[in-house]
């Protein structure tokens, strides 16, 4: 199997002035003909510099694809790398440099000498002439190692890529494979945790299986690289019958944290009553971010109030009443009502930490809880919430089996 390894440059990547958004697009690209990619490299506009991580890359992986270094100033050097590194001399095309004249002469501008250089590629290459511009691509060959070179400028990079590269390896080198992915998300459990559960299947090359932790729910990725497609989802499908015996009560499936509570919600036909004391309102707004939750909001299912206790007065017996006295205005003590209550303790300025207090209740039943969040940073309040819509999810999930039993 084929892995590929990309190569961009260019001191202004380095600086931070400029950023790299051409190596998410070639993975992605690469993706759709079976061709992983296993590492990201940036390297300064340096010629020494360059042609080692070339060299390198080359020796590791099948193909290096290079994006940026083509233009026609003293500091593009890509062309330079490649032929040093692959040892194969540059060779000037005259059919190169009349493309680069006539794309001035249609924009009724001079070409500049400078612009000569831009006609050299490595000699054996594969040439990609550039309609969108004056750098032409290339894919240069040595000892089965192919080292594709793209220009950096994102437009003429993408339509290289989907007109020139790809057609190219899957044509000419037969690299027609597939890679599926397939994800599922967990929550309620430490990202530490989670990854234990699946510490041998990150140990495999194919499928490859990874986990990442996002707005308090955490996702795993299982990707597989096949002939086809029917082939690479029977290589998932152990894997996922694994997880999900693994993880239980705790699997949310494609779902994310908010669709699951949103759907409970309708399901249950519910009114979900949101008392946030100091909390950003970010249980309200996350919750009616997602199609489900806004459909709940439209029908009047889910209500904000701000509601912060007197001091010394927040714990249990302060939510609980606060929840009961919601419930009754709003749902006349209807059962079709949960209140939920979400207040931080008040902030204090040695304490890295806020002690959050959550109760959920029904007028029947009422569970309780507290955590410590860093209310500090903004990813502290979406923590909050998220806390809260497991809560939620777990409320109503136990209920359903409650229900059954």
């Amino acid at each position: 199997m084929m892995q590929a390894e990309i190569v961009a440059i260019g001191t202004e990547l380095l600086l931070g002035v400029t950023v790299d958004t051409n190596s998410a697009y070639l993975a992605r690209q690469l993706a759709t003909i079976g061709v992983p990619v296993r590492r990201v490299t940036l390297v300064r506009d340096d010629l020494p510099e360059m042609v080692t991580v070339i060299r390198q890359a080359s020796e590791r992986s099948g193909l290096v694809i290079c994006s940026g270094g083509l233009g026609p100033t003293g500091d593009d050097l890509t062309r330079e790398a490649i032929a040093e590194a692959l040892e194969q001399p540059l060779e000037f095309h005259q059919f190169l440099l009349d493309d680069i004249a006539a794309r001035f002469a249609a924009f009724k501008r001079t070409m500049s000498p400078s612009n000569r250089q831009q006609a050299f590629v490595p000699r054996g290459a594969h040439i990609l002439r550039n309609p969108r511009g004056t750098a032409p691509a290339f894919v240069a060959q040595r000892g089965g190692r192919l080292v594709a070179a793209l220009p950096g400028v994102p437009q003429e990079l993408e339509y290289l890529t989907e007109h020139g590269v790809i057609p190219y390896l899957r044509d000419e080198h037969g690299l027609r494979n597939v890679i599926v992915v397939r994800e599922v998300r967990v929550s309620g459990l430490p990202e530490s945790v989670a990854g234990e559960r699946i510490a041998e299947m990150m140990n495999l090359e194919n499928p490859v299986v990874g986990i990442t932790a996002k707005r308090g729910q955490h996702t795993i990725r299982i990707a597989a690289t096949a002939g086809s497609h029917e082939e690479a989802e029977a290589m998932i499908a152990p894997l996922l019958e694994t997880i999900t015996r693994r993880f239980g009560e705790h699997l949310l499936g494609t779902e994310t944290l908010e669709d699951r509570a949103g759907r409970l919600l309708a399901e249950h036909n519910s009114a979900l009553l949101l008392r946030e004391g100091a909390a950003q309102a970010a249980v309200f707004r996350r919750l009616t971010s997602v199609r489900t939750g806004e459909a709940a909001l439209e029908r009047g299912m889910v209500r904000l109030q701000r509601w912060q206790p007197e001091e010394g007065l927040l714990d249990e017996r302060a939510l609980e009443h606060a929840a009961h006295a919601m419930l009754d205005a709003s749902t006349g003590g209807s059962e079709n009502g949960l209140a939920v209550v979400v207040v931080p303790e008040e902030d204090r300025p040695d304490a890295d930490y806020r002690t959050v207090h959550f109760l959920l209740s029904d007028g029947a039943r009422t569970t309780y809880s507290t955590r410590g969040f860093d209310l500090r940073i903004a990813q502290g309040y979406d923590l909050v919430a998220a806390t809260a819509l497991e809560l939620l999810r777990h409320w109503y999930e136990t209920s359903i089996e409650e229900d059954r039993a």
